[in-house]
């Protein structure tokens, strides 16, 4: 979940490059080949309020995808759901495959069931190999399975009795918005992203909003 507090971290970081290399820019989020970043624009806002753009870029082109000006970081929420959903929508242009081909609820139930069972090997084919991961509650970002196996192993040797049940499962525009008890038994939400084959190409988690 890409909240305004982990925004406001990337434009923090932001004004601490920019003090050395002006052009900087910091990664918001990886999704196969497509970056969502934060680029800070130079003209001073009146009211005082943080001016940055953001951008999708494609790394498989090296072009800019779309940008975004955005004058808060409550403004930048929406954008960079737009991002997501631009790239879903780009995916689907690139690799046309029926919706038929696979069922994104079982695919979700059977990533539940791997991690429930500490079967590896099981979860990590339901990535693809270009997969992304966003952990919000670790801060942690990560790309490919080799780095996504390694984070799920430390997370599957140390979890809790009864975790990976799931509460709530929720078919989205643009993936299936899942809540569950993680490894340690908290309450975490995750969105889950998929390439056209029915593989997961990205997820992004945050400890869930209270009631």
């Amino acid at each position: 979940m890409m909240t305004e507090s982990k925004i406001e971290e990337a434009y923090v970081k932001l004004c601490a490059m920019r003090e050395e290399t002006p052009e900087a820019s910091v990664s918001l989020a990886l999704i196969g080949s497509h970056e969502i970043r934060m680029l800070a624009d130079p003209e001073v806002v009146p009211d005082g309020a943080p001016l940055f753009w953001l951008e999708l870029f494609d790394h498989s082109t090296n072009t800019s995808a779309d940008s975004c000006c955005c004058r808060g970081f409550k403004d930048a929420v929406p954008v960079v759901y737009e991002f997501f959903e631009l790239v879903d929508d780009l995916t689907r242009d690139l690799v046309p495959i029926s919706p038929d081909n696979f069922d994104p609820l079982a695919v979700v139930v059977d990533w539940l069931d791997a991690c429930r069972m500490r079967e590896l090997d099981a979860l990590l084919d339901l990535y693809d190999e270009s997969a992304t991961l966003e952990c919000n509650c670790e801060g942690v970002s990560l790309t490919g399975r080799e780095a996504i196996a390694a984070y799920w192993a430390q997370r599957l040797e140390r979890r809790i009795h009864s975790t990976f049940t799931l509460d709530d499962m929720i078919l989205t525009d643009c993936g299936v918005l899942v809540d569950y008890r993680g490894h340690e038994g908290k309450a975490i939400r995750i969105h889950f992203h998929f390439s056209r084959s029915g593989r997961i190409l990205h997820t992004s988690c945050g400890r869930r909003p209270a009631a």
